[in-house]
């Protein structure tokens, strides 16, 4: 469950499963089995620190590509396919979950140029997002980008292709975009040029578009280095970030900037360097991002000396400042940072003269997070969270003073999106009752809807949202939104499903999700609980979840699970456990040390073996949020929050659905089948463990069919284990 806001700063997820066209034909061979496929045990034992770590599936990360796992695959997604297709009601909830899912039309705004809104739709029936263009004002749009057109699936693998990004030009004549087969995040880099029509393929190795010269002629973009390969733990070292010439052969290319240019700050070859230029600055911000968050360091140099190659790279900010966004301005650069802030601040320091003593806070820390902020001809558009709601200010450049945009409706706001050309700023809202809106705001801060999202196609009107707090065993006090249906009674008799994350300082931000609305409808009752390690209430909460303090995240899920029962909500036997990612840490943890709480676990790409995971291609920088088994505290820490070494044998776990995708970059496919292998010794035909794999699919549903489909089997399974 990534926060929407902070999605696209996810930059390192890099490494490609090799599972996706050897899979493709194991998965036609048909394999029946009555009980689940156990996996073959071969004893690797480690001694760190002085403490023997015993695994006997250290094969499975080995080889991951060999016949053996991936038969093993296989063999797992036919059982648990057999197993959930055959759970109760399964039609019922189809039909609720196409009513909600299917029929609704989803867009997304990518970019705000001079004169146009560049945005991806999926209509109903298209199972990819198309890619448009809309004057500002509304009117004829133009598709720029149909994937589905002429091959829907790559020839190589027969897994669908998306676009997942895009950024056109200043002059708005070429538009750079990247695509990806399956949802393996391995971007070709295109720049399409609209005049022509011609489409020039720049990359292969995991392109990413950072920003434009400001005269449209070369493009900044950053891509792995030659001779990567895929599944090292090293395949994302040494990024760079590199000019291409509009025309010109890509070949030609020249280098901007590496990890270890400009001031040494402490940057490692595991970053990625990203150039950052824009209309409003001769100005270009030189950011490293550590493990695809925040920029942990950054500099500035003249954009004319950047395009001939010779930079002078100056120190703007650096890793104790915990920035979250930059942008240049002028002479300026404007930071929003959580160092000395912990909701965050916003500060403005001169490119000339980047002095830390020079700095000026433009934007104080208040009573809120301050979450993002983006940059506008007329001041800075700051994304602010209210508790679990959203608000949007404006510092003007004209004033110096910070006004509040005036919304037309209180609900989530996210992807704020400007251009530093133009006046005000364009948005999303919703909320978890009401679907979501594109709106508009400009220079008068009165927000309007501008149409561009159409309205879902059904009532919301008796599904109901309850914010509180749930008090954690220390006192802390753990927000928590409870979606429910108007009529549901408080008589400890729901179907109670838990989401939570908890990690990298990521606000969950689910927004409005008619899928949802179909376990609702099957009398369920869905809780979101921001836990600790997320950036609900500033940096000091995200600590409170990280490393050696990670027991508060998990721990913080079982507390408000025994808060939604004292209030009558729900009780044991009825409630679920879901995480995502990162997520896997908190439900795997939960459940392995209170395994009578909860009846059922949905482990969705989840992290279960964390003393192994910094040795995987996205493993890199992630020791940061963790910790490595390199450092003996860290190590220890590691420990108890790996799901996978503490299941204990003869123990009654929850029935477990786990779920990966074969072509999943971000969590290995191996991440979750070590942890299903383990549970699956303690068989029990009531409380079964299944391991689902979605074999078009990486690490997260790569088509709209996919996405309902896995949703069907989760509550399918719910409310088939939620019995009491």
């Amino acid at each position: 469950m990534i926060s929407r806001r902070r999605f696209t700063l996810s930059l390192s997820a890099f490494a490609l499963s090799p599972l996706s066209a050897a899979v493709q034909a194991a998965s036609r061979k048909p394999a029946v089995s009555l009980r689940p496929p156990l996996a073959r045990e071969e004893l690797v034992t480690d001694t760190l620190w002085g403490k023997a770590i015993v695994d006997p599936y250290r094969w499975m990360e080995q080889k991951p590509d060999s016949a053996e796992f991936i038969t093993y695959l296989q063999a797992q997604s036919t059982f648990a396919r057999q197993r959930l297709d055959k759970l109760p009601g399964r039609r019922a909830i189809e039909a609720v979950l196409q009513r909600y899912s299917a029929a609704t039309t989803d867009v997304q705004l990518r970019q705000v140029t001079s004169t146009q809104l560049i945005f991806a739709r999926r209509a109903p029936g298209q199972q990819v997002p198309k890619v448009y263009a809309r004057p500002h004002a509304g009117g004829a749009e133009r598709l720029l980008i149909d994937p589905e057109a002429g091959k829907k699936t790559d020839a190589r693998t027969g897994v669908p292709k998306r676009v997942t990004g895009v950024l056109m030009s200043p002059d708005n004549k070429h538009l750079a975009y990247t695509i990806d087969n399956g949802g393996d995040e391995i971007r070709e880099l295109h720049v399409l040029s609209l005049e022509s029509g011609k489409d020039q393929l720049i990359t292969k190795l995991n392109g990413l578009p950072t920003s434009w010269l400001a005269d449209s002629s070369g493009l900044f973009y950053s891509r792995l280095r030659e001779g990567a390969v895929k599944g090292k733990v090293d395949f994302s070292f040494d990024t760079a970030n590199w000019l291409h010439r509009i025309d010109k052969d890509p070949a030609q290319d020249s280098l901007a900037l590496r990890w270890n240019d400009g001031p040494a700050m402490g940057q490692t070859e595991r970053e990625m360097p990203l150039v950052l230029a824009n209309v409003a600055s001769d100005w270009a911000l030189g950011a490293i991002y550590s493990n695809g968050e925040w920029p942990a360091y950054g500099m500035v140099a003249r954009v004319a000396e950047l395009a001939v190659g010779k930079p002078k790279w100056t120190a703007v900010f650096d890793r104790d400042d915990i920035a979250v966004h930059a942008v240049t301005a002028g002479d300026d650069v404007y930071v929003l940072a959580k160092g000395k802030s912990e909701r965050g601040e916003v500060f403005k320091v001169s490119a000339r003269d980047p002095d830390k003593s020079k700095r000026e806070v433009v934007v104080p820390q208040g009573e809120y997070v301050i979450d993002s902020l983006s940059l506008a001809k007329d001041g800075l558009y700051i994304h602010e969270l209210r508790g679990q709601v959203g608000a949007l200010r404006r510092y003007s450049f004209a004033t110096g003073k910070v006004e509040y945009v005036k919304l037309p409706v209180t609900g989530a706001v996210w992807e704020v999106k400007c251009d530093p050309a133009v006046e005000g700023a364009w948005f999303g809202m919703d909320d978890l009752t009401w679907s979501a809106r594109t709106m508009h705001t400009g220079t008068d801060l009165l927000a309007k809807d501008t149409e561009l999202t159409p309205k879902a196609p059904y009532s919301t009107a008796s599904f109901l949202t309850t914010r509180q707090d749930a008090r954690a065993r220390d006192g802390t006090g753990v927000p928590i939104e409870i979606l429910h249906k108007d009529n549901t009674k408080l008589n400890g008799k729901n179907p109670l499903l838990i989401i939570a994350y908890g990690a990298y300082g990521i606000v969950l931000d689910p927004g409005f999700q008619g899928a949802m609305l179909a376990f609702l409808e099957q009398g369920g009752v869905i809780v979101y609980a921001h836990v600790r390690g997320g950036g609900e209430k500033g940096e000091n909460w995200h600590i409170a979840g990280q490393k050696a303090n990670k027991p508060n995240t998990w721990r913080d899920a079982i507390d408000v699970a025994e808060a939604m029962i004292k209030a009558g909500w729900t009780s044991r036997g009825k409630i679920a456990l879901w995480g995502t990612s990162a997520g896997g840490i908190m439900v795997g943890r939960a459940i392995t040390e209170c395994p009578e709480l909860f009846a059922v676990a949905i482990g969705d790409v989840g992290v279960f073996n964390t003393l192994r995971f910094e040795l995987t291609s996205n493993g890199p920088g992630n020791d940061e949020e963790f910790g490595t088994v390199k450092k003996e505290d860290e190590f220890h820490a590691l420990l108890e929050m790996d799901s996978f070494h503490h299941i204990r044998p003869e123990i009654h776990y929850p029935a477990c659905l786990f779920i990966t995708g074969a072509n999943d970059p971000r969590v290995e496919p191996w991440q979750v089948a070590k942890m299903a292998a383990r549970l699956q010794k303690n068989d029990d035909t009531k409380r079964p463990v299944l391991m689902r794999v979605d074999y078009e699919s990486g690490h997260s549903a790569t088509t709209k069919k996919s996405g309902i489909a896995k949703n069907l089997d989760i509550f399918a399974f719910i409310l088939a284990y939620t019995h009491g």
